[in-house]
């Protein structure tokens, strides 16, 4: 991490605002004041290099450039890499939640919405030059909130058998970061990266990254968001979710569609957009993968069976199917299915690090 700079210290800024006249009148703005130089003001095709080249303290970016938008996150994550001694600040157009975020996530330090005095950012680069995390009422309250709920390695018990180092990868896994980023941030190899995943998911019994997120978000909150009514427990004691949950892992494709439906309508549970992705997509890979099997089946048994047998059935089929779906939903089958007991189960697929 970067030292502070000294109160008092002349402050070099890099300006890259939406285009060349916005970085200007910015640039005109903060130098009225003695203590920065604006070094730089490059186009978004210069901003990496001259950033290299000139060692700016504070690299002032927006987020949207008239050339592309969201380009300005795209930037300061590769500019962080590069040079983890410069401090960035962000310019947006709204504190929405979202875009804050983003902001923090790619390596900024602070920041600045344009609808704030334009004096303001005088104080807000100063603050960030000095060690400090510029952030709003509003931006503060996003970090607080998107922290209070972040997935964490000090919530479950299993941690304990990984190293400081692994512990390190898994934080930054989850946090959306590649491999190669993974590899910039703690000073790897990208090949050393993939080799500690490995063993992560060995550790902690998953197979993905989404798994792995799955676990520390359930266990950071201490359960599966489940919030069932009385009314819905089992002769057992468990709830419906609980019951499908137990089916999906154990790779019923009914049961993973369930499950994904029921954190994405938030029946029965809270909703939850990455869990219902999760089992959602885990439905569909296995509904393709079982898909395919049946039809290789079904073309060697047609090789054996009379074109009008195979018409005959067909219509059978069509005929039953409409009966089953016109005085039920889909779910509620499905969850007969689940209920049943010999249901089609699917294995897990399997996902590399």
């Amino acid at each position: 991490m970067a030292s502070p700079i000294i109160s008092g210290e002349e402050i070099r800024v890099l300006i890259a605002e939406r285009d060349r006249m916005a970085s200007q009148l910015l640039a005109e703005s903060l130098q009225r004041d003695s203590r920065f130089k604006v070094v730089a003001t490059p186009s978004v095709a210069e901003l990496v290099s001259v950033a290299t080249l000139r060692q700016p303290d504070i690299a002032v970016i927006s987020a949207d450039f008239v050339s592309g938008a969201k380009k300005g996150f795209q930037i300061a994550r590769a500019l962080s890499t590069r040079l983890p001694d410069l401090r960035i600040v962000i310019l947006l157009d709204t504190l929405a939640r979202e875009p804050v975020l983003a902001s923090f996530r790619a390596g900024a330090r602070g920041v600045f919405c344009r609808t704030e005095p334009l004096s303001e950012i005088r104080t807000c680069v100063q603050e960030v030059s000095h060690g400090e995390i510029w952030a709003r009422s509003t931006a503060g309250e996003h970090l607080v909130e998107a922290v209070k709920i972040s997935p964490s390695c000090d919530a479950i018990d299993e941690t304990g058998t990984l190293s400081r180092r692994e512990i390190e990868v898994v934080e930054c896994a989850v946090q959306g970061q590649t491999n190669k980023q993974i590899a910039g941030q703690l000073g790897l190899s990208e090949h050393t990266v993939k080799n500690y995943l490995f063993r992560i998911f060995e550790k902690l019994r998953v197979s993905s990254r989404m798994e792995l997120l799955l676990l520390l978000s359930t266990n950071h909150k201490n359960s599966f968001f489940i919030t069932a009514s009385k009314n819905s427990k089992n002769e057992d004691g468990t709830n419906s979710l609980e019951r499908y949950l137990k089916a999906a892992e154990q790779g019923l494709v009914s049961a993973q569609f369930l499950v994904g439906l029921a954190y994405f309508e938030g029946r029965d549970a809270e909703k939850n957009e990455q869990f219902a992705y999760y089992w959602l997509r885990l439905a569909e890979e296995n509904s393709v993968a079982f898909r395919h099997h049946i039809g290789r089946l079904l073309q060697e048994i047609k090789t054996k069976m009379t074109v009008r047998d195979v018409e005959n059935l067909e219509k059978s089929i069509m005929a039953q199917r409409e009966k089953m779906l016109s005085g039920q939903k889909i779910y509620d089958l499905l969850e007969e299915e689940v209920s049943g007991e010999n249901p089609i189960r699917m294995p897990a697929v399997r996902q590399t690090a």
